[in-house]
Parts: structure tokens; sequence; C-alpha cells
């Protein structure tokens, strides 16, 4: 065991360990990257989170580089992670709910609860978190707030450790409270300086090219939502998605919603594309509480694994299905439940579609349609993988049909397919792509894919950045698509944060190519993170 390990377990409550079986473990995440860090630490109080980053920091200050890794699941699909020096695994103590307040629905949590943890206790209150009900339940929820922002609007406040061992506690705070907190002479204070300053100086960047409806997750596009007309300052929406490289989240106050328990779910397959996308186009207006899209390869996959549905299979009667429309409705009024499926039903039935019998979905087979696209992640060859490149991309419903037909162009030039399956609702999609890790060939057919969906996404008004932030893996496109000008006022944020870039090196900024290329594995498994992806 190094020096570094011993000292950090003398001071920590937690264990630090450098054991080779538990480094190999920590090398990957639910990326096509591998990077061995040098120690892996289980912090079992923030105070050790705070006193391992504080250690870094008088490291880096006499010119040597630590960087601090924060880890949940190891489910980060763009290596996010994964890194060199401490990484910092919180699910094995730190995954404790303190306390719920029935009154006002708020949960009090550490970052290692896992999100079907949360979401178990919180039904037991008839409430959940909406943001996080369609991840994998294997994430934790600081994985999730840290990567993503499909729970930002019910995360209240934050404790956050700095990049100095300090501890912030953000909240919305007044043009009086601001002011209190500038005058602060620590390293609190001159982050609320500097981050009032540079939202100033850059105020007709923000204006004009943070004002996106669907923000981007790529660099720090929420520095847009930090300051309000009224003057009031919240730090909050800057740490949500930032993946951990402004600040280590240690604990949080999320809002539950009550929810109905057991919704109704209906599943519609269609054998003409066109048929699908008018369905969707229709079915927004109904407003179910979920739809989603699946091509219907997937259920193909599926079916050689043994899996069947019944209505699927009727409508393979008639032909090759080329989609499924999976809706949920989860109105409390039974009521109105029902009337919403009739009339999706009404919808779909005179454009060839044929329905799943809609009933409650703890007791139906329907359930298991939202899990279908698992099956892909077993490829078809032994030396294949079908890893995330484009999971999460943001593309608008109404420019989907079109972004598909480009994207399959795309595909074929690469000799690969892309099978996509999402949201339409929120406009995300994604594609598990066949590729050899193990050849060069395959890995440049990785990276290329990546660079090219992402500059289609963006000609059809959309992000490759619209569910989670460019991590390490997409960097690179990033870089490409992002205005110059942002880029430098992204860096400035990552500097005032972490001046002496300790925490999450490589993430966001500072990935090269050349980097990135080295970092590529050989194969990829999701049985590594046992995630399945968003379905």
């Amino acid at each position: 065991m190094n020096k570094i390990a011993q000292y950090l377990n003398k001071h920590l409550v937690g264990e630090v360990t450098t054991d080779p079986q538990i480094i190999k473990k920590h090398s990957t995440d639910g990326s096509i990257l591998t990077i061995s860090p040098d120690m892996v630490m289980y912090p079992m109080v923030t105070n050790d989170v705070r006193k391992a980053t504080r250690f870094a920091w008088q490291l880096a200050e006499k010119g040597h580089t630590l960087s601090i890794t924060p880890r949940g699941s190891g489910s980060d699909r763009t290596g996010g992670a994964i890194g060199k020096g401490v990484v910092v695994s919180f699910p094995t103590h730190m995954r404790h709910i303190y306390e719920y307040d029935a009154k006002q629905k708020l949960v009090r949590l550490q970052p290692g609860v896992s999100i079907s943890a949360l979401l178990g206790a919180l039904s037991l209150y008839g409430t959940s978190v909406p943001g996080l009900r369609l991840l994998p339940p294997s994430r934790t929820v600081g994985g999730a707030v840290s990567s993503m922002r499909a729970a930002g609007d019910y995360v209240k406040q934050l404790e956050v450790v700095l990049s100095n061992g300090d501890v912030l506690q953000t909240k919305k705070l007044s043009k009086r409270e601001l002011s209190r907190k500038k005058g602060l002479q620590t390293f609190e204070g001159d982050i609320y300086r500097q981050v009032d300053a540079l939202i100033e100086d850059y105020a007709d960047v923000i204006a004009e090219k943070c004002d996106i409806e669907h923000a981007e997750h790529a660099g720090y596009f929420a520095l847009a939502d930090v300051k309000q007309k009224d003057g009031s300052f919240d730090l909050t929406p800057l740490f949500i998605g930032s993946q951990a490289t402004l600040g280590i989240i240690s604990e949080m106050i999320l809002k539950a919603e009550y929810i109905n328990q057991n919704p109704a779910i209906i599943a519609i397959a269609f054998n003409e594309l066109d048929s699908a996308y008018d369905a969707i186009e229709a079915a927004e207006k109904i407003q179910p509480s979920s739809l989603e899209f699946v091509d219907g390869s997937y259920f193909e996959v599926a079916k050689a694994a043994g899996k069947e549905f019944s209505f699927y299979e009727q409508a393979r009667q008639n032909g090759d299905v080329e989609a499924v429309i999976v809706a949920t409705f989860d109105d409390f009024n039974e009521r109105a439940r029902a009337r919403k499926l009739k009339k999706f039903v009404k919808i779909a039935k005179p454009l060839g579609g044929v329905v799943g019998q809609a009933i409650d979905e703890s007791v139906s087979e329907l359930h298991a349609v939202r899990t279908v696209t698992s099956f892909a992640l077993t490829p078809s060859t032994h030396d294949a993988s079908t890893p995330p490149l484009i999971d999460g991309l943001y593309v608008p419903v109404d420019r989907f049909e079109e972004f598909s037909a480009r994207a399959q162009g795309i595909a074929s030039k690469h000799h690969v397919e892309l099978s996509f399956y999402g949201h339409p609702l929120d406009g995300h999609w994604s594609a598990r792509p066949q590729v050899k890790l193990g050849t060069v060939t395959g890995k440049q057919t990785s990276m290329k894919l990546i660079s090219e969906i992402a500059l289609l996404a963006r000609q059809h008004e959309g992000t490759l950045f619209g569910e989670m932030g460019e991590g390490r893996l997409r960097t690179v496109a990033a870089k490409q698509m992002l205005d110059p000008e942002l880029q430098t006022m992204f860096q400035e944020v990552k500097d005032i944060f972490d001046p002496h870039g300790i925490l999450n090196r490589g993430v966001k900024v500072g990935t090269n190519p050349q980097e990135l290329g080295k970092q590529l594995r050989s194969d990829f498994s999701a049985s590594l993170t046992g995630e399945l992806p968003r379905h």
C-alpha cells in the first residue's frame, strides 16, 4: 500500500485500499473507457470526503496533482466515474435515507442511496421523485443528480464538498443574502463573488447561447439558471449534471410528489413506421404520463432469446413490426385514466396498430415490454459489443423521423445498424450499435459515430448531450459542437470551483483525442455494471 493510502487510512473513519482486484473493478464504468485509479476510498462520513479533498488541495499547492473521482454504482456511460488518483465510492457506507417530511414531501439522503431503495421507501407514503422513475434502479441517486438533469426539478438543496475541502450548502439566496455570501473571506465567498461577476461579464453570451428549451448537458449551460431577474441566486443548478467536476455532493434534499402506484399501461405494435409516428403525434394531445418508442428489431432480438409478447405476435401475422409504442397513464381518477386509454386505442386502431391489453402493470406482461431493449445488450457474435455510444441524445419529436432516416445512412457507411428507442415526449433517444472494440477499425468506428451523430443531431435542432453530459467519451464531440465563447466561459466556471484541477480530472474539460484513444478498452459488457439501458 502506498504512503498516500496509508496517510488517508490513518485520518479517515472509512477505508482506503490499493487491492489489485478492487482497483480493476473500479477502472471501468458503463462506458467503453478504462482508467486505473491509484486507490479506492470508501468514505463513511462527509468529513472523510472533506479530508481527502483538502489533502489533494494541499498537494496541488505544492505542485502535485491527485485527482478525486466520485463514484456511485459505476454505471456512467460517458466515462465520468473513472479516473486516476483516488476513486471515492459512496454506496458502501454513505447510503442512508435520513428523514422524510411527509407534510412538505421532502426527503434528505446521502448520495450512495440507490434509486430503487429511495423509490421503495417513498412508495410507503404514496410518493415518488418523477425524475428518477425512468432511470435504472441500480443507479445511485447521487450519481443520477451529478450526471443528469432528469431529477433537477426535484432537487431542493445540496450539501457539496468543494475542491479545498470546505462544505457549501446550496439554497436560493435573496439579494441581501447573496451580498453577505460575497462578503465572506473564504473559498465559498470567492466562488459567489466570481460566479456573480462571470454571469455579468458573459450576460450577452448567456442570453444568446444558453437560452435553450431543452438545455444541453455539455459544459455548464446551467449557469443561465443561477441568477434570476429578481436578483435571487442559487448555485444548485450548476452542480446538477456537472459530473462532480465542480464539487462532490455529500448530501441532498429532494422534493417528492404523490403518484399513482398502479398506473395503467398499454402497448401498441405497428407494421408501418409512419403509422407509429402518427400515433405519437396524436398521443401527445392525450397527455400520457410516459410515452415510449421501441424499434421492432428489439422485439426480434428478445424473441430469439425466448421472450414473446402476445400482442406483438399478433401484429407479426400482418408482416414485420416496425415499432411498438408504450403509453402509461397514472391519473389518480380512474374514470379519467380509462377515458385516456380509450382515446389512445381509438387513435391507434385506424392506423393499423395491434393493441396489447391495458391492465394494471403490476400483473401484466406489458410491464416487461419496457425492458425489452435490454436483450440488445447481448451481441450476436462473441467478439462484438453493444456499447452506449449515442445514448440519451435529444432530437425534437417532429424532427426525429428525418433524423432517424439520415442516421441510418451514417450507420450504413460504417457497416453498423442503428435501431432507436426512446421517450418522444421529452425527445430523448438511444441506439446501441454493434461494434468490435477489439479491433482498430471498431474503435475508430465508435469515435466517428459519436462525432457524426452529434453533428446530425445539431442539424435537426437537437444535441447528443440531451440526457447526460459529455464526460470523457464525448469531450471531443462537445468541443466540435460548442461555440468558442461558450467553451471559454465553461473553462472559467471550472477554474472558479476547481482552480487546481482536482475534481474528476479530464471530465468535461481537459481531455484530448490522443488521451481518449489510449483509454478505449477492447471489450464492453453491460454485466460490468448490471445496468439496463433507459427504456
